[in-house]
């Protein structure tokens, strides 16, 4: 069975520490900042095998220094069996 779980999260950090948080982000293997504000807020995606996965990631990225949140806006999880037609 395959799975698809795409995530959306907005992190907030100092202004000051924009640029570092944005490239710690960027550095996990299944996020990506999208998006950034001068105000410390960050767009994030990620993009993980399943909704465990999206949920470590999360809390990594949580427990990273100079993160003042990381809220979950968004969850799109597609538990799917591919199809194999059958001559």
């Amino acid at each position: 069975m395959s799975s698809l779980c795409i995530s959306s999260l907005v992190v907030r950090t100092k202004p000051s520490l924009l640029s570092t948080v944005s490239n710690r982000i960027n550095a996990i293997t299944e996020a990506e900042v999208c998006g950034k504000h001068d105000d410390g807020r960050l767009v994030v995606v990620l993009d993980t095998a399943d909704n465990r996965q999206a949920a470590d990631t999360i809390t990594a990225i949580q427990n990273q220094p100079g993160i003042l949140s990381a809220t979950l806006i968004y969850q799109y999880d597609d538990q799917f069996e591919p199809q194999v037609e059958v001559p």
